[in-house]
C-alpha cells in the first residue's frame, strides 16, 4: 500500500489540466510518457517538487526507487523510519516531494489475501485533487544525465477507517502549510511526521478487477 492509484484528466479538473500543462512548458526528458488514469507502479506521472533554482514546480518521475543490483522497484516507504532507513535516508532530508491523485485504490481482504473486490477512496472534501506525500532519487545519475528520476509514496499505519482494507495507507496532506513546509527541506523531517494525520476518508466500491491486486 499504495500500489495503484488515480490521475483524473477530465477537462474540467482544472488543477490537473494546469500541472499537464506545466510539465509541457517545461519539456523536461520523459515528459511526453506522463500517464494519467488508472496509475501503475514503474510508470510515468507528474509530480511536484521543489528545487533550489526554480522553485515549486513538476517533474515527470517513475513510480518506484530502484533496488541496489536490481530485483524490481521499492514503491513505498514507511514512515515511522524513512529518515533512518539507508535508502531513503538522503531523500528524507533533501528530496521530498508530493505526488497529486485523484484517489487511490485498495482491495477487500479474505483469509488474509486481497480479494478482486476493489475500493476507491480519497479525502471526503470538494477537492479535485489530493497529494500524497514523497520521496524521490536520482537513478543513473537522474533525467538531467540521461537517467531517471523515481519515487516512492510515504506510508503509514492505516487508522479505523482503513483498516478493514489493509494496515497500511499513504500520508496525504491537506493543510496547505503542511504541503508548503513539506517541500521545505530547512525543516526537517523528524519535525514534520507528528502532523501525519490521515483526513477524513470518502470510500466507494469499483468493478472487480481484472488484474491481479498490486
Amino acid at each position: 500500500m499504495c500500489g495503484r492509484y488515480y490521475i483524473d484528466n477530465e477537462e474540467e479538473n482544472i488543477k490537473v489540466r494546469a500541472i499537464l500543462a506545466e510539465l509541457e512548458k517545461r519539456r523536461l526528458p520523459m515528459h511526453d510518457q506522463v500517464q494519467t488514469g488508472e496509475i501503475f507502479p514503474s510508470q510515468i506521472v507528474p509530480v511536484i517538487v521543489n528545487e533550489k533554482d526554480y522553485g515549486v514546480t513538476v517533474r515527470p518521475m517513475k513510480w518506484g526507487f530502484s533496488r541496489t543490483g536490481g530485483g524490481g522497484l521499492v514503491i513505498n516507504s514507511r514512515s515511522e523510519k524513512a529518515d533512518v532507513t539507508p535508502m531513503f535516508q538522503k531523500a528524507a532530508r533533501e528530496r521530498r516531494c508530493l505526488i497529486p491523485a485523484s484517489h487511490f485504490f485498495e482491495w477487500r481482504r479474505s483469509a488474509g489475501r486481497k480479494t478482486k473486490d476493489k475500493f476507491a477512496f480519497r479525502p471526503d472534501t470538494d477537492e479535485p485533487l489530493m497529494y500524497m506525500a514523497g520521496f524521490y532519487g536520482e537513478f543513473l545519475g537522474g533525467f538531467a544525465a540521461g537517467g531517471y528520476d523515481g519515487f516512492a509514496i510515504l506510508t503509514r499505519q492505516a487508522d479505523g477507517q482503513m483498516s478493514p482494507y489493509h494496515d497500511r495507507m499513504p500520508v496525504i496532506l491537506s493543510d496547505e502549510k503542511l504541503k508548503k513546509a513539506w517541500l521545505n527541506h530547512d525543516i526537517l523531517y523528524a519535525d514534520l511526521r507528528p502532523a501525519f494525520d490521515p483526513p477524513a476518508l470518502k470510500v466507494w466500491e469499483q468493478e472487480p478487477d481484472a488484474r491481479k491486486p498490486a
